[in-house]
């Protein structure tokens, strides 16, 4: 019997010491990487969007909604103060498929026309500013925003089925497209979290205005109508997960 109480008394103490030792461990590990977050570094990101877009020089146009996917890449650098307040800028790229459409199904003089406006791709430049506390980088961002915004204008009254044909509007069948840069900024909060001292897993919100952007897509039934410089109005939220290397 005495054998067997100090043989569990031994596994017991063997047991908290495994424990305190591995949670100091941990706890040197997590002061060791406090100090690591300046330097440069690498990473890739996915992530999903959602917004509006509106034509507002056009007075029967609505706003529609934007979503769909993305990713890319990004690099940036961080500098950690001695209070273990961190400062970085970062720039990303990425390419996806964020957008919307309009069908124009409806019974009015306008049924035939369709509109799709497509982000295919997007990029920032920001600042970072954020506080050390271990393995934990919490941070706020903002800067620079830009995307590749492609616009497309079309009508057909074969689409419209069982709606009658209007006596104006969609009268000649037409298709047309623009590509633009639309210009803007963004600002959004995230956190990033050191798997180790080189690997770091980050996730962040971003909310995008793109301001207005003018392009020129000719109706062919109406070409001389001013409403053809059209003034796309874009604004929208993105969440990201991203993976970093620290070197």
């Amino acid at each position: 019997m005495f054998l067997v109480k100090a043989g569990a008394a031994l596994a017991v103490s063997l047991l908290f010491s495994s424990a305190a030792y591995a949670a100091d461990t941990v706890a040197h590990e997590a002061t060791d990487l406090s100090v690591n977050w300046t330097g440069g570094y690498v990473g890739v990101h996915a992530g999903y969007g959602w917004g509006t877009v509106l034509d507002v020089n056009n007075p029967n146009a609505t706003e529609q909604d934007i979503d769909g996917g993305f990713g890319g890449i990004q690099a940036g650098y961080n500098h950690q103060f001695s209070n273990n307040v961190v400062l970085g800028v970062e720039a990303d790229v990425s390419l996806g498929n964020v957008s919307g459409a309009f069908d124009g199904r409806t019974i009015s003089v306008y049924n035939g026309y369709y509109t799709e406006d497509e982000i295919t791709a997007l990029g920032t430049l920001r600042a970072r500013l954020g506080y050390s506390a271990g393995r934990f980088l919490p941070f706020v961002t903002g800067g620079l925003a830009w995307a590749n915004v492609d616009h497309m204008l079309g009508c057909d009254r074969a689409r419209v089925v069982g709606a009658p044909l209007p006596p104006t509007g969609c009268a000649t069948k037409f298709e047309t497209s623009k590509s633009d840069i639309a210009v803007g900024w963004t600002v959004g909060a995230g956190a990033e979290y050191a798997l180790t001292d080189k690997w770091s897993l980050k996730g962040e919100y971003l909310y995008t205005d793109l301001g207005k952007n003018r392009v020129m897509l000719v109706d062919a039934n109406f070409p001389g109508n001013p409403v053809n410089n059209r003034n796309f109005d874009m604004q929208f939220s993105a969440v990201k997960l991203g993976l970093n290397y620290r070197f």
